[in-house]
């Protein structure tokens, strides 16, 4: 049977319990050696000597490309794999495990916390983000766009849901569009500073994803702080 062309059918037969020290044992830890666009955003939106909090890095290469912008970077991570393999480039580090956020206790604050691709593996995205706005003056967050074209398409020709996830359908917990996430964020009194599709559908060069990003838009980028 056809599939567009990056919409990937899920393999339920491989299936792993999810495990992030395992997941990262097994696929080797290393900074990626390029930014993602969605971390081209970030870095061209957070300025120069800001103190930043990354949340859920992986092996994201953003907090070592911040560091070198001159910003004073932490990284929060459940696993201890990605802490020590940040440490390695003199980043800090905290353990973090957002399922129990309610037992955070930071003795310091940060100007960004980034959020890239986290909030939609988490069950309480509303109690993470009123819990750490006590320690930010502002969010940068990203998520995917579960009413991108080819996710509509594949439901409707093939009757398959998107795939979202490589080793365990609960990867992601949360869903939403880009209309969704907007009207999520007003409904938890944050306002949005700017948003930005990062990838997504283009044309012959006409970039679909950035002007009409509920439909063509595949991750997206969101600048926001809490309304006072």
């Amino acid at each position: 049977m056809f599939y567009f062309y990056n919409t990937r059918k899920p393999d339920f037969r491989s299936i792993k319990n999810l495990d992030y020290d395992a997941y990262w044992k097994l696929r080797g830890f290393s900074i990626n050696k390029k930014l993602k666009e969605r971390e081209k955003i970030a870095l061209e939106a957070i300025p120069t000597l800001a103190k930043v909090l990354d949340i859920g890095c992986g092996n994201s290469r953003l907090p070592l490309a911040l560091k070198d912008k001159g910003c004073e970077v932490k990284v929060a991570d459940l696993s201890e794999i990605v802490l020590e393999g940040f440490g390695k480039f003199g980043i800090k580090s905290i353990q973090l495990n957002l399922e129990n956020i309610q037992l955070i206790s930071f003795e310091e604050s940060f100007d960004y916390i980034i959020l890239s691709e986290v909030l939609e593996h988490t069950r309480n995205p509303e109690e993470i983000l009123q819990t750490l706005s006590a320690y930010t003056k502002q969010f940068f967050i990203t998520v995917p766009n579960s009413a991108f074209y080819r996710y509509r398409l594949h439901l409707l020709l093939f009757g398959r849901f998107f795939t979202q996830w490589v080793y365990h359908p609960s990867e992601h917990l949360r869903f939403w569009s880009h209309k969704d996430f907007m009207d999520w964020l007003e409904a938890l009194n944050f306002e949005v500073e700017f948003t930005q599709s990062s990838n997504g559908l283009s044309i012959l060069g006409l970039l679909l994803y950035k002007w009409l990003p509920n439909l063509f838009g595949h991750q997206i980028c969101y600048l926001i702080k809490p309304k006072k």
